[in-house]
């Protein structure tokens, strides 16, 4: 069911997908330069598609920290080392391995994060809505902030 308000042009309707917060355009200072702004409908839909596409970033980024992390994971304990050797039922096998697996596992995390705030930042200077992006930049921050956590302790921790 679609509203009235939906099916008309964006320039009419003053209430909803406002984004008042968006970088304004600069005003057109000639009639060519007001024939070259972008249609208002156009814009709504790049609004919409900016959000959607946070949110499928957010997502790709939470899902590919644990996948990566998990992988790895198995990668080191199929390597092996001296404690999965004694029989200890342990994932990482060494010291080595420990710390290699607490870098190795923030940089997508990290990369997801500085990521996000750049396209942030795009975003906001093609005038497109950019408060989605910077809602997942502290989604992001928080789970990089988390793997930071957990691996600080992973590598502060007893030596093997």
């Amino acid at each position: 069911m679609t509203s009235k308000r939906n099916r008309e042009h964006p320039e009419n309707d003053l209430t909803s997908d406002a984004d008042y917060s968006n970088l304004r355009r600069p005003e057109p200072h000639s009639f060519d330069e007001l024939a070259d702004q972008p249609d208002p409908l156009q814009v709504a839909e790049a609004n919409r598609k900016s959000t959607r596409q946070a949110i499928v970033f957010m997502t790709v980024s939470l899902v590919a920290s644990a996948v990566f992390a998990f992988v790895l994971a198995i990668i080191m304990r199929l390597i092996g080392g001296p404690l999965c050797e004694s029989g200890e039922a342990v994932w990482l096998c060494s010291t080595t391995q420990r710390n290699a697996w607490a870098i190795l596992t923030l940089v997508i995390p990290l990369a997801a994060m500085v990521g996000d705030a750049i396209i942030m930042v795009i975003k906001l200077r093609r005038y497109l809505r950019w408060r989605a992006w910077m809602g997942i930049f502290w989604v992001l921050a928080f789970n990089f902030m988390i793997w930071t956590i957990n691996n600080i302790q992973l590598a502060i921790g007893p030596a093997l």
